[in-house]
């Protein structure tokens, strides 16, 4: 493993735990992901969990994830809720098939977590938090007030899957 990511994994009660936030931050709510780890990076979080940029995802994700225990990933999903609406989903039902996550990428994230899984890349725990976007078809850096609205929420739900 890269040294480098071995630094950027820390222990908590014996679990290497990383949250990383992905999506476009010139799509309006397909940057929810990256906007609400910019603002976990600005918390003090418990010792040994690690908050990442993930970028727009795709296969470099994997990478990401090596050698975590557990993996928290934040991205915009359409699940076909209200906007602002938040999901919380295991491994199990992200590769049932229901869910669509919204990707303009090389590779969705999806695809690159059953890639991750055939390969045994995937981490022992690995939950998605997804959030409902409203606006992801226009070039906008703002994210639409409902989304806006869930961020806080997003945080909450982080915070306890920790």
């Amino acid at each position: 493993m890269n040294s480098l990511l071995v630094e950027v994994y820390k222990i908590r009660d014996g679990k290497r735990i990383l949250i990383i936030g992905v999506g476009n931050l010139l799509l309006g709510d397909e940057g929810v992901g990256v906007h609400v780890v910019e603002d976990l990076m600005e918390m003090s979080l418990p010792s040994g969990v690690e908050v990442v940029d993930g970028g727009t995802g795709g296969i470099s994700i994997l990478n990401l994830m090596e050698g975590a225990d557990k993996v928290i990933i934040v991205d915009a999903v359409l699940g076909g809720g209200a906007p602002g609406e938040i999901y919380v989903m295991g491994m199990g039902r992200l590769m049932d098939g229901r869910i669509k996550f919204f990707s303009l990428h090389e590779l969705d994230l999806l695809s690159a977590l059953r890639i991750g899984k055939e390969l045994g890349k995937l981490p022992p725990e690995l939950v998605l938090v997804g959030v409902e976007p409203k606006n992801y078809e226009e070039f906008s850096t703002e994210l639409s007030p409902e989304v806006r609205a869930a961020v806080p929420k997003v945080i909450k739900v982080i915070l306890e899957l920790l």
